[in-house]
């Protein structure tokens, strides 16, 4: 296990606590990347954690009482929940029934839930649909943010396939597609302005490269919409 937390500003300034697993630590961390990105614009400075074992799922993180314990602190804002990458697609019953309990703790506890929808694996992107409907449940239901990292990687692979989002294993991001989840995660929970001039991009992309990811985030989180409950029963 992994758990890890950066303190950099007053109590007052915003806090974002991640859970997930090599997801959401791949490319330097997804949560670095995100403050990276929110400090370049905004004036604050936002405050990050995380707790992630590799290939772990909702089931497992919900049977660690160091991180329930954490959960029920009360101290970050918003913690955002990333499920292993296959669960909603083959066992959406146990996504929904860790990820619920994980959730009501967060929510009694003061603090807002939100989740990091995954992609689809490279050679097999008819399962973002299952992805989409499992975490769109989620958000649903919990009257959560749903950051859609997953319809953002099939932007690119559809309309630019010269940027690939996707680490040489077909399942774990570049840093290309690290950096765009980034973007969706920052544009969903803090409306971020990734249009600015000064927004913040990893070395290893390009000026040019970094601009169409940043547009294709934007496209992702104005494409999809949080669905009806008859959706996602």
């Amino acid at each position: 296990m992994i758990s890890y937390l950066i303190i950099l500003s007053l109590i007052s300034d915003p806090s974002i606590y991640f859970v997930g697993n090599s997801y959401t630590m791949s490319g330097g961390g997804i949560y670095n990347h995100v403050k990276e990105i929110y400090d370049s614009v905004e004036s604050d400075t936002l405050c990050v954690g995380y707790h992630a074992t590799g290939g772990a799922t909702f089931q497992i993180h919900w049977n660690n009482p160091t991180l329930r314990e954490e959960l029920e602190s009360g101290d970050w804002d918003t913690i955002v929940f990333q499920e292993q990458s296959c669960m909603p697609v083959i066992s959406p019953d146990l996504t929904y029934t860790y990820g619920d309990s994980l959730a009501l703790l967060t929510a009694a506890s003061g603090s807002q839930p939100a989740f990091f929808m995954t992609w689809a694996r490279k050679k097999d992107p008819l399962m973002l649909e299952g992805l989409r409907l499992g975490y769109s449940r989620m958000g649903f239901v919990h009257a959560s943010p749903v950051a859609p990292c997953g319809v953002a990687f099939d932007l690119l692979r559809v309309h630019h396939p010269e940027i690939d989002p996707y680490s040489s294993d077909g399942a774990h991001p570049s840093v290309h597609g690290t950096y765009i989840a980034a973007c969706v995660i920052a544009l969903t929970i803090y409306d971020v302005d990734i249009s600015s001039g000064t927004v913040w991009q990893p070395a290893g992309i390009s000026v040019e490269e970094g601009e169409i990811i940043r547009s294709s985030a934007v496209s992702a989180c104005s494409l999809y919409q949080q669905p009806g409950i008859a959706e996602v029963r």
